[in-house]
């Protein structure tokens, strides 16, 4: 049985080298790549803006509630963040934790809303809604008694 040679010139019927075809190809990809890439992510956005969301649902319902207010590249942010990470465990049934990262656009009406202006911030949100500030780094045990309170209703 023969064996069916394709030619060159059957490629050349496009009137494109088959160089530049490929090289288009390879174009189209990456730009559809970096179309979607770029595209934000719905669940993303939904996420981030259920911060606000997640304070107001607390407060509605008078649960004890700690906003605390960070970004991940302050120091004292980062200390603040071990020790949250360290003590609030212990009081998770209690007292309702909102993260925000200031940083994140998403949550720039919640910083405007509660008037922040330095970092780290700890809002202290009692079952009424009434509220207790504090301004940089905590100690631990400092936190801890802090949230006893606030889980105790004091």
């Amino acid at each position: 049985m023969p064996v069916k040679k394709t030619s060159k010139s059957s490629l050349k019927q496009t009137g494109l080298p088959p160089k530049i075809l490929i090289l288009a190809g390879i174009v189209i990809l990456v730009a559809v790549v970096f179309l979607f890439k770029n595209q934000p992510s719905k669940t993303a956005v939904t996420v981030d803006e259920l911060q606000e969301a997640q304070l107001d649902h607390y407060l509605k319902e008078g649960k004890p509630t700690l906003a605390f207010f960070h970004s991940n590249n302050c120091q004292q942010c980062i200390v603040m963040m071990e020790t949250v990470a360290q003590v609030y465990p212990e009081f998770a049934a209690s007292v309702a934790l909102v993260d925000v990262n200031v940083y994140d656009e998403n949550n720039a009406a919640l910083l405007k809303r509660v008037g922040l202006q330095y970092i780290p911030t700890l809002i202290f949100y009692d079952y009424t809604g009434k509220e207790q500030v504090s301004v940089g780094a905590m100690e631990a045990e400092q936190l801890r008694q802090t949230l006893a309170a606030l889980a105790g209703g004091d």
